[in-house]
């Protein structure tokens, strides 16, 4: 048995890309959405999610939290 800890396997460079570019896509669609919707509490919402998702996409690409793959951050939860 080998002591070292399997920490599972990275993410590459081009799916963390596709994978960004996908969130930030549905975001920018989202924030087009927002400007074309006539309530106001719809815009305030799609523009909530719209902001949400490129959120998501930035930190997909940077491999941040939730999407980072830290194994020290699992043994402390």
């Amino acid at each position: 048995m080998s002591s070292k800890e399997n920490t599972g396997p990275r993410d590459c460079l081009s799916c963390r890309v596709v994978g960004g570019v996908g969130l930030v896509g549905i975001g920018g669609y989202l924030a087009n959405s927002a400007c074309k919707h006539k309530t106001l509490p719809g815009k305030y919402g799609l523009s909530v999610l719209s902001f949400a998702f490129i959120c998501l996409g930035v930190a997909r690409y940077k491999q941040t939290f939730p999407f980072n793959k830290n194994v020290e951050f699992k043994n402390r939860v």
